[in-house]
């Protein structure tokens, strides 16, 4: 006969008394174990509040250079009514007396790890159930948000532990090796020479942003990236929140014909008004296009929970051909519940490095600039122009920023019977056409710096000054 399924009352919560019992009673005999504690949840860890209650007065007073101790607990212990209940001071010296060797505080706190995983869990289930059944949201926004809900619960279960020496020195030797053997199957090289110069390439698990002013190339040069280590046989996600697959993948074409010198701009393949040979130029660079290992996410995805749901789906497609998540762009996320518009760029931002790691994958995110660093004499952007955004700078691993001169140049025309004042303009915009510079203002692996490329925005073309 098979097993009989065991009913669990829809009111059960996962809890351990008697691990919680155990952690609390070695740190009432010493409290070195509380570095541990903390690193897995702390208070959090502990179901019953009274547990909960007594884990937060011991940390107090360790804090505060106070013994933590029966006897030293005692005068709270009367005050505090629901421990005065169990026996107060009584209560503390039967858990201290009952505890085992310290040395198995690891282990009590990695269960206790999993039981708070389990409530969470449940709570969340419970809440998607509930919406669910009250039918008065769709389908896909409950769905998000448990996918959200999911995301902050992943790895309460399974603490970080300690790498070791060994351990790290081994797996970077590996990176080095790949890297001297011209092997980039570890990390994603952007395909921008004078960028790739300065950033060796970007990793699994990082969050790096590319910040900037509208019309300053960042779509181009996120568009030059995606398409060029899907070229190197990476796969790539593209969150296309600012406009739809089919622009971008009308911008991707406008790129192609341009690199088999065939060059169509965006604007006219949108207009559809080509000639015969701007249409065999335009099916070759569809050809080559279409097979790329590329998927988007489209604005459906906005919300946080949702679009990390459409990039494990993504991934589960690709599996670990899956090399690069680009986020285009993360002002443009939404969170459910945030308080300010400062708090919710912030929980984006530690959603985003979350998922990197979760996916293992670097996210490439692009950043809306406030117009402030528009009144400055000097409009390239800096790292303090981001302190608006909430964690995003702190969070990130590398920040790099676009600026196109040409562009301030354009609007600050003069008048043309002011010949030398004409002039002048003319030469600065002759010097300017078609320039770009990425700018490099963080990295924690390397150098700091500016790349100097050609940006063709008609044709989301980028090039280096050898080439032509």
């Amino acid at each position: 006969m098979g097993e009989t399924a065991q009913i669990i009352p829809m009111d059960y919560v996962p809890h351990d008394v008697e691990c919680e019992q155990q952690v609390l009673g070695a740190l009432l005999l010493a409290t070195d174990g509380l570095p541990t504690i903390e690193a897995d949840g702390g208070e959090n860890l502990f179901h019953d509040a009274v547990h909960k209650a007594i884990y937060s007065k011991i940390r107090s007073m360790d804090r505060n250079g106070i013994l933590a101790s029966p006897s030293t607990l005692a005068e709270w212990a009367r005050a505090y009514e629901p421990l005065s209940e169990l026996g107060g001071a009584g209560y503390l010296m039967r858990i201290a007396g009952a505890t085992s060797a310290s040395s198995h505080m690891q282990h009590y706190c990695r269960v206790l790890a999993e039981t708070r995983a389990r409530r969470l869990l449940m709570d969340a289930l419970r809440t998607a159930t509930s919406a669910t059944m009250a039918s008065d949201q769709p389908a896909d926004v409950i769905a998000a948000r448990l996918e959200g809900a999911l995301m902050a619960i992943e790895g309460t279960g399974n603490a970080p532990r300690p790498i070791s020496m060994t351990s790290a020195v081994s797996t970077a030797l590996e990176q080095v090796m790949a890297a001297r053997n011209g092997d980039t199957g570890t990390f994603v090289q952007t395909g921008i020479e004078s960028l790739d110069n300065m950033v060796t390439g970007l990793y699994p698990g990082e969050l790096i942003l590319l910040g900037g002013r509208p019309s300053m190339g960042k779509t181009s040069v996120a568009l030059n990236v995606a398409l060029n280590a899907a070229r190197a046989g990476h796969g790539v996600v593209i969150c296309s929140l600012e406009m739809n697959p089919e622009a971008m993948a009308l911008r991707a074409l406008s790129e192609g014909t341009a690199r088999i010198s065939k060059a169509i701009s965006y604007r006219d393949i949108r207009g559809g008004d080509l000639t015969d040979w701007q249409m065999e130029a335009l099916a070759e660079s569809a050809k080559e296009v279409a097979s790329l290992p590329i998927q988007f996410l489209s604005r459906q995805y906005a919300d946080i929970g949702a679009m990390a749901a459409g990039a494990k789906q993504a991934k589960r497609i690709m599996g670990n051909e899956m090399g690069l998540l680009i986020v285009d762009y993360a002002q443009l996320l939404k969170v459910q519940g945030a308080r300010s518009r400062y708090d919710e760029v912030s929980e984006i931002s530690r959603s985003l490095k979350a998922l990197a790691g979760q996916l293992n994958v670097p996210i490439l995110a692009l950043s809306q600039l406030s117009r402030a660093l528009e009144s400055r004499d000097d409009k390239r952007p800096m790292l303090s122009d981001l302190r608006e955004s909430g964690q995003l700078e702190q969070d990130a691993d590398a920040v790099m920023f676009c600026y196109r001169d040409e562009y301030y140049l354009e609007r600050e025309q003069p008048e043309m019977h002011d010949n030398d004042a004409f002039e002048a303009w003319q030469n600065a915009m002759e010097h300017a056409r078609n320039r770009l510079e990425i700018i490099v203002a963080k990295q924690r692996q390397g150098p700091i710096g500016t790349a100097n490329v050609y940006c063709n925005v008609a044709l989301n073309r980028i090039w280096e000054a050898h080439l032509g």
